[in-house]
């Protein structure tokens, strides 16, 4: 029974790694128009795609290779510590900026109040 829900587990991840990688390339072919982060710099949104692209992959490769009969190497693993810091990065550096502008008109907003 554990390995029919080792199986489907398998089989959820390659699905849940097809549709990154789907998004992702949605992200870097068509940075004008992305499915998310809408209105941010366009390096951004390639950095987000590119990483869930690489993320995509990784979650892909890893389950196809133990549903083959091999073991998951090194390359998943590599790819996966690179997608993260991707993905993260391009995120603070969309939303950041966005907050101390509004923190900073805020501040001047108080001061000509004053």
């Amino acid at each position: 029974m554990a390995e029919v829900f080792n199986r489907a587990w398998d089989v959820l991840m390659v699905a849940a790694g097809l549709c990154c990688v789907w998004v992702g390339s949605q992200a870097v072919l068509r940075s004008r128009q992305p499915l998310m982060l809408h209105g941010r710099p366009v390096w951004v949104v390639r950095a987000w795609g590119l990483g869930y692209v690489l993320l995509g992959i990784s979650l892909t490769i890893e389950p196809v290779t133990v549903m083959a009969g091999g073991e998951p190497g090194r390359p998943a693993d590599v790819m996966r510590w690179v997608a993260g810091p991707l993905v993260v990065g391009s995120i603070l550096a969309a939303f950041l900026p966005r907050r101390w502008e509004r923190g900073r008109a805020r501040a001047m907003n108080e001061g000509r109040q004053a």
